[in-house]
């Protein structure tokens, strides 16, 4: 600072000695901006292959715009990611941007005090840009917390060969519970595996209450109320998707080593065409059309059998950035944050990793599979986006939707065992974690925000 300091004291010195000698008024130039390092830590070529590679790319495109910014992305490992970032969040010191998955899941961090908002720093009118129903997982206290990297529609991969062998018609997959039900014996009775997935890592848990768990609720204040307490996840409106994934299992549609895969090894079995169907997020499922062929590749939702509103919602939950409290460069890392939502960073995430970014301003042209163009179909539509497993407390998904999963996969349970056991963890949760209570107490909505776009 003593330097600094010298450096202008000798700089009006020669100022005032110009003037003194006739120079006329000098030109003041602005001391150039000091060179700074953004740091990213982020998540994704793990569901999106070539996440790493755009990253790298949009790191040095921006760096070169940008000559006083050099931006570091480093790729996170699935284990590390929450470990890494709360041991930064201790010592104060860490990443300028974090990514985490969407939902509670970045919430949790900004009720710890971790985070500063996204909308401190977008405007909003450019946060408009997100579709309503992908805000919303992150928009709590009326402020923004995270700004989506990309979406992962997550949906049903099936194939159109084993389909028709099996008698089924490969262009119109089943949309009801019975004729789902139905296509699982047709397959079974062709020789096909019907669906194959992995459970031995649990994330299949999440993936399962978030397909099934809404199918009887009108909102998402439903699953807030049960949150909070005021309603039974025991009463049938929250209960019977315990039901249906016990009959899946019943029916034989999972492959049988199931339980001793993880989920991507038993998601790898469709890739073999070893299984007929897998649940796989949006990329990947792109992905296997490219690979595979659309003719051999469809897409599905899941099919309903509930009667609530969000029977036919769909997920397309989102992977998120955000800045935490801790950076000294907040400005510079919002300003990363809105280069990737550019049409140019846009598009070539698109092109090198398959990720689509939420977000309006992304041109359908750019598309190039089938399974993409039917999600964004889907979403213009205004069909409500809900994923159950972004507006839960985590621990329903560890101790609930995982391990009383396996043990209702397994038959250790029944299904009305899994709901009772599913309430009292929420009862203990609730009383144990009063904080985090009173964070979903003042988790509310605007209406425009949540179920439409």
């Amino acid at each position: 600072m003593k330097r600094k300091s010298g450096y202008v004291l000798l700089l009006l010195l020669i100022l005032s000695l110009m003037a003194a000698c006739g120079g006329g008024p000098a030109e003041v130039v602005e001391e150039a901006d000091e060179p700074i390092t953004l740091t990213v830590w982020y998540w994704g070529e793990q569901e999106a292959p070539g996440m790493q590679a755009f990253m790298e790319e949009a790191a040095r495109i921006y760096s070169e715009n940008n000559p006083n910014i050099t931006v570091e992305a480093v790729l996170q490992e699935t284990d590390s990611l929450y470990p890494a970032f709360r041991a930064a969040a201790e010592a104060g010191e860490g990443p300028d941007i974090q990514g985490f998955f969407g939902g509670v899941f970045t919430l949790e961090d900004a009720w710890l005090g971790n985070l500063a908002p996204i909308s401190d720093y977008w405007t909003e009118e450019e946060l408009a840009n997100i579709p309503a129903g992908q805000r919303a997982e992150t928009f709590w206290d009326g402020k923004q917390w995270g700004v989506p990297f990309y979406q992962i529609g997550t949906f049903w991969a099936y194939n159109k060969e084993m389909f028709a062998d099996a008698g089924l018609d490969p262009e119109n997959p089943p949309e009801t519970w019975d004729e789902w039900m139905a296509a699982c014996n047709a397959l079974n009775a062709a020789g096909y595996t019907p669906i194959g997935t992995g459970f031995k890592d649990g994330w299949l848990g999440g993936w399962m209450v978030s397909y099934l768990g809404q199918q009887n609720l009108n909102g998402i204040e439903d699953l807030m109320a049960a949150i909070r307490g005021e309603r039974s996840l025991e009463e049938p409106m929250f209960a019977e998707w315990w039901e249906r994934w016990a009959e899946m299992r019943d029916r034989n549609c999972f492959n049988e080593d199931v339980m001793s895969l993880d989920l991507y090894q038993g998601q790898n079995l469709f890739e073999l065409r070893a299984a007929a169907m897998t649940n796989h997020v949006e990329p990947f499922i792109a992905q296997l059309q490219r690979d595979m062929g659309e003719d051999v590749v469809g897409i599905m939702r899941t099919p309903s059998y509930g009667n609530g509103a969000l029977a036919r919602s769909i997920g397309v939950p989102t992977q998120t950035l955000t800045i935490p409290i801790f950076s000294p460069h907040k400005e510079e890392a919002a300003d990363f944050l809105r280069f990737l939502h550019s049409d140019e960073m846009m598009k070539l995430m698109y092109e090198m990793a398959g990720a689509v970014t939420p977000d309006s301003r992304f041109k359908q042209e750019w598309l190039d599979t089938s399974a993409d163009r039917q999600i964004l179909e889907w979403i213009e539509e205004g069909v409500p986006l809900f994923w159950y497993q972004y507006y839960y407390p985590p621990v329903w998904e560890s101790e609930g939707a995982i391990a009383l999963g396996q043990l209702l996969m397994a038959g250790d349970i029944t299904a009305e065992e899994a709901a009772s056991r599913y309430q009292a963890l929420a009862e203990k949760w609730r009383s144990e974690n009063p904080e985090q209570l009173e964070a979903y107490e003042g988790w509310t909505f605007p209406p425009e925000m949540f179920g439409g776009q």
